[in-house]
């Protein structure tokens, strides 16, 4: 039985208030209590078995993908650039082509295992809200007031979330922390040859709401839509948001 030189993972993470930061620092709290309490668990075997002859690392270091970056010289980081655009134009998944940018990374940085490094995987899909702007405000106004009358109106009760639990295109549509980027950036293995995104001005942070279909299951082979809502509802819903919008004063 042979043990694989590198292991990778990847996971959805469903951000709500968090940035981008506070995502990663977390994910670094995980892998260094998962990594001591395997550490802890390996020693605790070895003295049992009476294998104290048997040399265990202290200690597994943690390094963000920026980290390993740093530590890479001109023609380092050309060659890797050089991977990361010929991955680019292939059709590997996102999370595919960042962990093979990272493993030739870590082979040019020189570093020595045991280690983990960190980072992100693919696009960025930043939290959005309604602010508390005047033109925000308004906004919510008018869908508070026209969800708070929908049973009469549609014969169909129609409520609001403050957060939609998914992937949307709100994240580049909708008032957004662009400051968060830059952590992000730093940190994903594919950003500049394979993720296109202006250095400012790359979220266009306009007040957006989604007003969307009644159904289960969504991006899933499960997922069903209710087709009268969709197709009856659902429309009266957006043209009479977007009707009072044109009307109301600001």
């Amino acid at each position: 039985m042979t043990t694989p030189a590198t292991a990778f993972a990847t996971f959805n993470v469903l951000s709500y208030r968090w940035t981008p930061n506070e995502v990663l620092d977390g994910f670094d709290r995980l892998c260094a209590d998962g990594v001591s309490a395997c550490l802890t668990e390996l020693k605790r075997r070895r003295r049992s078995h009476g294998s104290a002859a048997i040399d265990l690392v202290e200690t597994i270091p943690l390094h963000r993908y920026e980290a390993v970056l740093d530590r890479l010289g001109a023609e380092a980081r050309s060659r890797l650039g050089a991977v990361g655009a010929s991955l680019a134009a292939g059709d590997l998944p996102r999370p595919e082509q960042c962990r093979l940018v990272t493993e030739e990374a870590w082979r040019l940085s020189r570093l020595l295992g045991p280690a983990i490094v960190t980072g992100f995987g693919s696009i960025p899909y930043l939290p959005t809200t309604l602010s508390e702007q005047p033109a925000a405000a308004r906004l919510r106004a008018i869908v508070s007031d026209i969800t708070a009358g929908a049973s009469a109106r549609y014969g169909s009760a129609i409520g609001c979330a403050d957060y939609f639990a998914g992937i949307s295109d709100m994240s580049f549509f909708g008032e957004a922390a662009e400051s968060g980027l830059d952590v992000v950036a730093r940190n994903t293995p594919m950003w500049r040859e394979g993720i296109r995104w202006r250095k400012s001005g790359g979220l266009a942070n306009i007040r957006t709401i989604n007003i969307g279909p009644w159904g289960r299951d969504y991006h899933t082979p499960l997922e069903r839509l209710h087709i009268g809502h969709a197709f009856d509802v659902l429309l009266q819903v957006v043209r009479d948001v977007c009707a009072a919008l044109l009307t109301k004063p600001e």
